[in-house]
């Protein structure tokens, strides 16, 4: 199933030119995690998010994005390390998704003003998938689309198994911030 949804989010991507001009994407949105304890604040980030935003269907204007994990650089080697192999399992687990619709596409106006979105989808991380409703904005830049959302991620909702002696220095719930520029295809 895993296979299948990657295979339909690639095609997603690499969809003909014919309706090229009803879709934006970007391959360099960046992506920011912040983990913050009494004993140590974690934050990685990367600038590989793919993100596909399809408004061939304006009553459900879809969007997408996926992160290669290896891709998260951290400011110490081996936090970037522990994380790769300890709790997001990289090569077993090689990405994140989000697959949805943006839910009120018909209220966002395309004057320049940045306006409140709910994207509603399947979060996957970890191998997990999960039914998430992400609060962001989006704004219209010329002939681009700009995003920015900020929504935490619970490691248990995904699996992700912090030994006990790390356990303070690590949250449960991590911050994750999103910022897109998608432009036409």
């Amino acid at each position: 199933m895993n296979s299948m949804k990657h295979t339909l989010f690639f095609l997603l991507l690499s969809t003909c030119a014919a309706v090229s001009a009803q879709q934006h994407i970007t391959r360099a949105g960046h992506v920011h995690f912040f983990s913050s304890t009494p004993l140590e604040d974690i934050e990685a980030d990367t600038h590989q998010m793919s993100a596909i935003l399809d408004l061939s269907n304006e009553q459900a204007v879809g969007f997408a994005f996926q992160v290669p994990i290896l891709s998260f650089h951290f400011e110490k080697a081996l936090m970037e390390e522990h994380f790769n192999e300890s709790y997001l399992e990289s090569e077993q687990f090689p990405r994140a998704t989000f697959e949805g619709i943006i839910e009120n596409w018909d209220a966002l106006p395309d004057n320049g003003d940045w306006s409140d979105v709910a994207a509603s989808g399947m979060l996957t991380i970890h191998g997990i998938q999960r039914e998430r409703m992400i609060q962001g904005q989006m704004r219209m830049n010329g002939d681009s689309w700009e995003i920015q959302a900020a929504f935490d991620v619970l490691t248990a909702d995904h699996d992700i198994k912090i030994p006990k002696m790390v356990q303070k220095q690590i949250a449960d719930r991590i911050a994750v911030t999103v910022e897109a520029q998608l432009t036409p295809r």
